[in-house]
Parts: C-alpha cells; sequence; structure tokens
C-alpha cells in the first residue's frame, strides 16, 4: 500500500510517504518518509521507489512484541512491474472462441463424457439463426417499405428499431430457455426467426392481396356519430359584460400572449412527445442490459418494476438535454416548413419575441433540474443501486458487507489499517493505528488483535502501544486489554464514500478531498444543469439554417451534430483538467461557454 500526500507536475517528485509492505504475510512493515522520488528503467523493466529522509517501523505479525525501528536518510525500494500473482485467465462462454468443427467435436466429447453441452449446441446453432435473421429482417422490411406512411422516415426509423428490438429481447429469452434445459437448442434458438418470418409472410401477403376492412366499419360509424354530437352542439350566446371584455382583451397585447400560448404548449408536446420516448428507450435498453440478470436471479415482478422505477429518473435526467434539443429543432422546423414564422414576422412579432417563451421553457427546466439534482436525484440513485445489489443480487448492503484489508485516513496526521472490518459486529481484528507529525515522521503506533466499540469506547485486546520520543527513543506498552477513548466512532468507518451520481452539489463541496476527479464532478453539478438553456439556444438558429425539405430527419441530424460537438468539447475540456492543464471549474463550464456563444453569435446574427 502505497500513499502519496503529495505529487509534483512533474510526476517525478513526492511528499509525504507512508508505505505498507505487505509482501511477508508473517510481518507488518510500515515506513514513513517526509519526499521521495520514483525512478524507472525501461531497459531493464525496474520501477524503484526511493525516500528521503525517513523511518522503518517493523512488527512480527505472531508476536507483536518483537519491534525494530530504523531510521535513514535515504532507502530505494524495487516495486515489481508484474504482480506477483499472475490469475490464470479464466474464459466465461469458451464456446464462442471455437472454430465450427472444433466446436462440434467438443461438444460430443463432453456429451460421452456426461458433462453439460447445452451451450455448445445452443453456440452452434446461433452461427447459422443470425445469419439466416438478415433474410427474415429483409422480409418483414420489404411490406413495411412499399406501404405509405404519414411520418415517413421518422416512422420508418422508430419500426425499425422496434422490431430489432423485440427480436433480440426474444433471442436472448430463448437463449436463457435453452441454456436452463427448458426446451431444446435448436428449436429456442430458432423461434424468433420462425416468428419473424411467420410475420413477415402474413404482411407481405396483406400488402399484395390486400386487407379486408369490414371490421373497421362499427369503429367508423361509431365516430361519425360523435362528430354529428359535437357538431350539432349550439354555442350558448355570451352575455354583454362577457362580450366587452373579450373586446378589450383582443388587442395587439391579448394577440401577443395568444402566440406564447401557443408556442409554449407546442413546444411542451414536443417535450412530453421525447420524453416519453426517452423513457421507452431508456426501459429498452435497461431491460437488454439486465435481462440475463433477471432470467437468472429471478426476482419478484414487484422488485424489477421497483428497479426500473428508480433507474429512469437518473437516466431521463442524464438524457434531458438531448430531449430539450431535439423538442426546440422540431418545433423552429415546423414553424418554419408550415409559413407559421413569416407569418408571425410579418405580423410584427419578430424571432427574438417569438423565441423568448422557448428560451423561458428552458431556462425554467434548468432550474427544475438543479432543484431536483439537489433534493430527490442522490436518494433515486442511492435506492436504485439498493435495489439492484441488495434485492436482486442478493447482497448484503454495502455498509454491512464484511470487509478485509482496508487503509483509512481520520485526519492529516492519523491512519488506520485494519486486517478485517465487521459492520454487523462493529469490530476490527488486525489493527494497527499510526499517528505521524505533518512533515511525516511516526510519533505513534497501535498494534492490537482486536477492537470492539461499545457506548464506553474502544474495547481493544492484545495490545501493543509504542511512541516515538525525544532522540529517537521508541517507548512500549502492552496490555492484554483496555478500553482506549479514540476520537473515531463506529459509523466513520462503516459509512462508506457515495459515487458523485448519488451526492448533491453542497456534499461534494464538503466531503473529500480536494482532488481534480472530484473538483469537476462538483462544479459539473451547476453547469450540468444550464446545458437545457444552452440547447435550446443553439437549436433555434441550427433550425432556422436547416433545409425545408428536410423535414424530421434533417431535425435529428441536426440535434445529433450538436450533441457530439458538445460532448467532444466537453469530454477534452475534462482531459486538460485530469492532466492539470485546466482548472476544474473551467473544464466543467468548457463546453456550455463554447456552445452559449456560438448559440448567441448565430441567434443574433439570423434573420429577425
Amino acid at each position: 500500500m502505497i500513499y502519496v500526500d503529495e505529487v509534483s507536475p512533474s510526476q517525478v517528485r513526492l511528499r509525504g510517504l507512508l508505505v505498507s509492505d505487505e509482501r511477508n504475510p508473517e510481518q507488518s512493515r510500515i515506513i514513513v518518509a517526509r519526499e521521495g522520488r520514483l525512478l524507472s528503467d525501461e531497459a531493464t523493466r525496474r520501477i524503484t521507489l526511493r525516500f528521503l529522509d525517513g523511518s522503518i517501523s517493523e512488527t512480527d505479525v505472531g508476536d507483536r512484541r518483537r519491534f525494530r525501528q530504523t531510521y535513514f536518510s535515504l532507502y530505494d525500494m524495487s516495486l515489481p512491474v508484474d504482480s506477483p500473482i499472475t490469475a490464470v485467465s479464466r474464459e466465461d462462454k469458451p464456446e464462442k472462441q471455437l472454430p465450427l468443427r472444433q466446436l462440434i467435436n467438443e461438444a460430443d466429447r463432453l456429451g460421452r463424457e456426461g458433462q453439460i453441452v447445452t451451450p455448445y449446441y445452443v453456440e452452434l446453432h446461433k452461427r447459422f439463426a443470425l445469419p439466416v435473421a438478415a433474410l427474415v429482417f429483409t422480409l418483414v422490411a420489404f411490406p413495411l417499405g412499399i406501404r405509405s406512411h404519414r411520418g415517413g422516415r421518422a416512422v420508418a426509423l422508430g419500426l425499425s428499431f422496434a422490431i430489432v428490438v423485440s427480436y433480440y429481447i426474444l433471442y436472448t429469452s430463448m437463449e436463457g430457455f435453452a441454456l436452463r434445459g427448458r426446451l431444446p437448442a435448436g428449436i429456442a434458438v430458432w423461434i424468433p426467426n420462425a416468428l419473424l418470418a411467420l410475420v413477415g409472410l402474413a404482411m407481405l401477403r396483406a400488402a399484395v392481396a390486400g386487407v379486408s376492412t369490414v371490421w373497421l366499419d362499427l369503429f367508423w360509424r361509431l365516430w361519425a356519430k360523435i362528430g354529428e354530437r359535437q357538431s350539432g352542439r349550439v354555442a350558448k350566446p355570451l352575455d354583454e359584460r362577457r362580450r366587452r371584455r373579450l373586446g378589450r382583451l383582443t388587442g395587439p397585447r391579448e394577440s401577443t400572449f395568444i402566440m406564447d400560448r401557443y408556442l409554449v404548449r407546442e413546444y411542451l408536446m414536443y417535450l412530453g412527445i421525447g420524453t416519453m420516448i426517452g423513457a421507452v428507450l431508456i426501459g429498452v435498453v435497461d431491460l437488454l442490459q439486465t435481462l440475463d440478470r433477471f432470467l437468472r436471479v429471478k426476482p419478484p415482478l414487484t422488485v424489477i418494476l421497483e428497479h426500473f422505477a428508480y433507474r429512469l429518473p437518473g437516466e431521463l435526467y442524464k438524457g434531458l438535454p438531448m430531449i430539450v434539443l431535439l423538442a426546440t429543432v422540431f418545433l423552429f422546423l415546423s414553424l418554419t416548413r408550415q409559413r407559421e414564422l413569416d407569418a408571425l414576422k410579418a405580423a410584427g412579432i419578430s424571432l427574438y419575441r417569438a423565441s423568448l417563451p422557448i428560451l423561458l421553457v428552458a431556462g425554467a427546466i434548468s432550474v427544475l433540474a438543479v432543484t431536483f439534482q439537489e433534493t430527490l436525484l442522490p436518494d433515486i440513485n442511492a435506492k436504485s443501486e439498493e435495489v439492484d445489489r441488495v434485492k436482486i443480487r442478493g447482497q448484503l448492503p454495502r455498509h454491512l458487507q464484511r470487509q478485509t484489508q482496508i487503509w483509512y485516513r481520520s485526519s492529516d496526521t492519523r491512519f488506520f489499517r485494519m486486517a478485517l472490518l465487521d459492520p454487523v459486529g462493529k469490530s476490527m481484528e488486525g489493527l494497527t493505528v499510526l499517528d505521524i507529525s505533518r512533515d511525516f515522521r511516526l510519533l505513534e503506533r497501535l498494534d492490537a488483535r482486536t477492537a470492539q466499540w461499545s457506548a464506553e469506547g474502544w474495547q481493544v485486546t492484545d495490545g501493543v502501544f509504542r511512541r516515538v520520543g525525544p532522540q529517537n527513543h521508541v517507548t512500549s506498552e502492552m496490555f492484554d486489554s483496555r478500553v482506549l477513548a479514540m476520537p473515531e466512532h463506529i459509523d466513520d468507518f462503516i459509512q462508506l464514500q457515495n459515487a458523485p451520481d448519488t451526492m448533491s452539489f453542497l456534499e461534494l463541496r464538503d466531503g473529500g478531498h480536494r482532488v481534480t476527479r472530484y473538483l469537476v464532478q462538483l462544479y459539473s453539478k451547476l453547469s450540468f444543469p444550464l446545458v437545457h438553456l444552452i440547447m435550446a439556444l443553439v437549436a433555434i438558429p441550427f433550425a432556422l439554417v436547416s433545409p425545408r425539405t428536410g423535414g424530421r430527419a434533417m431535425g435529428i441530424g441536426v440535434a445529433i451534430v450538436i450533441a457530439v460537438g458538445y460532448w467532444v468539447v466537453h469530454s477534452v475540456a475534462l482531459a486538460f483538467a485530469q492532466a492539470d492543464l485546466l482548472p476544474a471549474a473551467l473544464a466543467a463550464w468548457t463546453a456550455n461557454i463554447v456552445f452559449a456563444g456560438i448559440g448567441t453569435a448565430l441567434f443574433l446574427s439570423a434573420r429577425t
């Protein structure tokens, strides 16, 4: 275990080192040094950690009475380039790597030996079923393609995606049935192709021979009766006072408010449609990722629904900027294609005034996103992780799991080492506590076999307490059992650090050391919600300059280009921050600043 308090920008000079050499399990060897250097030799494949001005404290694990303290001005430690314990790689699915003939021979051999051969026969049929699926998809796509759709490319894209997703879900389910022995491998693997082929043949016959629409007559008759009732209603006459009030509200100001309400209503409709489509896509993708786990663990339906209920809000929050971008592009594409924007300009409403309600809605979404991020999102993400870990996988909560080989820094000058931490029993085994000075010199060391938390403090057994006095004189005090009043509480060790996505801005600001990765996450908590307003600002001029004949396909393309561009700029800025080439705050805001500038420039240069 190597702890470095500070690394120089050159990555060579190290300040404040604490190293625990645990390569010998019978000995506890801890090195503390004021400075250090990291030296590498590529020719000999050696890495040397050089310590300057420090000490080495050694004690035997079996006999804590034996202790050695050595001081040095320079000490070198060779670090292994390769791990001394090389784990043998085990292929989870070896049948996927075998050629066809070898796959058949291996299946026959395992069958004669009485071993499980189902995965091999499943893989054998998959190698033929998947190529045939291309023909089956063509059989389904042909009748869909020759039929006219009002939605054009958008409907064709949606249907194609739905067909592929449905096939994959059925294919994965049948593969799971085959692996569990509920269906023969050949039948299970070929069922999706057979069903899709039957659907394709039925659709092809319907497209060629036609389908009787007699069964729709009842529906159209009911629809006609409803229309007759609606048209037969007579409007009630307005009283004089109401007519006067409406007369006063039909001026230019009320007309502008009517247009605002119309634009906001259309914009909210696009946002609603985008949110529903996004929720469906998120659910489908998440199902594809977790379907194997569900088939293996078989959790109750309520737990599966709970998993999706907690997973959906966080994923929608991440995808909301894309939804806002698409909704803005589609709205202004529609206004441009239907000449509604030209009508607004002819009526004296400029582009800036027409865009104002849209930008206000996007700004409101940013405010709501900040509120959601700081209040509900951390708890929702934590609940989602708990459902996945505890209720589906059947594991203990993370804060109740026994942990081994833990190093914990409780303050600037205090380190804990625990061979085993038992959160349920509130106890530790193999405890070592180090107190050092601010220039990394060992002051006190406590070694104990066990430590049990109680209301009075820490009940420590079979321990040795050592103090380094003046002139590096070491005094030792052994004890069988003692209650120590250490400032650390058992909850300090049990409470785990949350992931950044389960923490709010205030929690990230107040918790943890000020490392670059967490600083970028901290400032991103403020910059990300503003993306919704920036996406709307950038989308408006891009939608206006798009060709009028592009339609929704052009809108999707424009949105993808903008989103990919934003992601590239944001990723590059974060990479610069990780390399200490940009401040963390500037890196988190770089993409917002760049795209806000681009959107503002294009917006101001557009014809109003």
